[in-house]
């Protein structure tokens, strides 16, 4: 709100001395003088030429009061429009509007924002409940997490290259150093396959459609026997140890070739016992990480992340709607406090108002003064020179109907009804204004801004809600049809 204007401190009104009034027209010396003729007249009921003259003078001395306090009290009404005009209702209004406008805007995209995000949510709870009904599936997938699933498949590398390097180094007789790189080779091709193989084919084993089937049991069956003759294979190395490294996979193949199972070793049984056993553990791990039915999942991790986004939409609609709406209250409080000090300055114009008009009731008192002391001295004058009795209004006041009985000033009468006026609609106007808003925004001071935000995303919920129902009723319509 910009600075209202205070009401000026005006001078005091001259005053007009009796002294001064008399020197200027010479009361004294005219009245010697019209008294050696005689003159007024004894029978005479009018004023003398000197009376007129002071009549005159007075009347204008008056005049010239009267409208220096008028001119003034014309400042101070000026001074209280211009106060009006800085706390008018329509400019506040205007102000108001642009804060509403821009809070009905962020309310349109955020509320639009939200709406769709409950829309999403709800059509992806609708597809994974759908999924669940037609799979026979009655839990949430039990997913393993990834951090889980990698710590597992390190220690299970870790305890399987261990194992496997005590039973090469027994077996090549060169220790466990030598036996490390071949145990960490073979523990990886073990897991690398069982992880696989548990993540793939037998996941896909339990799908409920017969055309997985097809393909993941051969697959399945063909990844165990691979598994099994990768273990064979190692056992039958074992079993060959030590011997001339250019010649084992030679030997190896042909020993395959000629009795694939007579592993009879028991370091190369433990091998094939180990490998079987990581490649088995690392078939779980995979069959866990990715839930144990392919889709599941993703459908879950779908529904979740969409219900995530409507919480985030909703702590973000609190975030970028609290401020505007505190910025309103504000605005609001400040009118209220501007209208409190503009009525503060009125009372100071009111105050300025009665001051002059004081001043003028005192300034006219003291021109009846002069006025009376210079007839007084005039007649006095008059009265010890003449040789006759003086006519009869001597005695009485020199009556000016202006200065007797004055009129009530216009201007102060105006200036006190249009501060009455405007100290009424100052202290009646915030109620007013609140009355709009609580028409136009439903915000006043006091008023939860939390809670009105809420309202305002369970309304969007409500739509976001409402198109999702209206869709379905839309597809379930257009599924009879057909």
């Amino acid at each position: 709100m910009r600075h209202e204007p205070a009401p000026s401190i005006q001078p005091d009104l001259a005053a007009v001395p009796a002294r001064q009034l008399s020197q200027s027209l010479q009361a004294g010396a005219r009245g010697a003088r019209d008294a050696l003729d005689n003159y007024p007249p004894a029978y005479s009921a009018s004023p003398s030429p000197m009376e007129a003259t002071l009549r005159a003078r007075v009347a204008e001395l008056h005049g010239a009061l009267r409208l220096e306090v008028s001119k003034r009290l014309d400042r101070v009404a000026g001074e209280v429009l211009a106060l009006r005009e800085t706390v008018t209702e329509e400019r506040y209004l205007a102000e108001l509007r642009n804060i509403d406008s821009g809070i009905r805007a962020a309310l349109a995209q955020k509320g639009g924002t939200l709406q769709r995000r409950v829309h999403e949510a709800l059509k992806a709870r609708r597809d994974y409940v759908y999924f669940n009904y037609a799979n026979g599936l009655s839990g949430d997938p039990r997913v393993l997490p990834a951090g889980i699933a990698l710590a597992c498949l390190i220690a299970t590398l870790l305890i399987g290259s261990l194992l496997n390097a005590v039973v090469f180094a027994q077996a090549g007789g060169s220790g466990l150093p030598g036996g490390v790189m071949s145990a960490v080779l073979v523990c990886a091709v073990n897991i690398g396959l069982g992880f696989l193989l548990g993540s793939w084919p037998a996941r896909y084993c339990r799908h409920a459609r017969g055309s997985h089937l097809v393909w993941a049991l051969p697959l399945l069956a063909a990844m165990i026997s691979l598994i099994l003759m990768v273990n064979l294979a190692v056992g039958h190395l074992s079993a060959l140890l030590p011997g001339a490294p250019a010649t084992l996979a030679h030997h190896v193949a042909a020993r395959m070739v000629e009795t694939q199972w007579a592993v009879q070793d028991p370091a190369s049984l433990a091998l094939i016992l180990i490998g079987c056993l990581v490649a088995c553990v690392a078939a779980s791990i995979g069959y866990r990480a990715f839930g144990s039915y392919p889709g599941q999942s993703r459908l879950h991790r779908r529904w979740q992340e969409s219900s995530a986004a409507v919480e985030a939409e909703r702590r973000r609609l609190d975030a970028d709607l609290t401020p505007e709406l505190e910025r309103l209250r504000r605005s609001i409080d400040g009118y209220r406090d501007g209208c409190a000090v503009a009525v503060l300055k009125l009372q100071r114009s009111r105050a300025a108002a009665e001051a002059l008009r004081e001043q003028y009731q005192t300034r006219l008192a003291q021109l009846r003064t002069a006025r009376d002391a210079v007839a007084s001295e005039y007649r006095e004058a008059n009265f010890a020179v003449r040789t006759d009795l003086p006519p009869p209004y001597f005695g009485r006041r020199l009556s000016i109907p202006g200065i007797d009985e004055p009129e009530a000033l216009s201007a102060h009468r105006n200036v006190m009804q249009l501060i009455d006026e405007v100290e009424e609609q100052l202290q009646q106007m915030p109620a007013l204004i609140e009355a709009k808003l609580r028409e136009q925004l439903a915000l006043l001071n006091g008023l939860d801004l939390i809670g009105e935000i809420e309202r305002m995303k369970l309304k969007a919920m409500e739509a976001g809600r409402a198109a999702f129902m209206q869709e379905e009723a839309d597809r379930r319509g257009a599924e009879r049809g057909i």
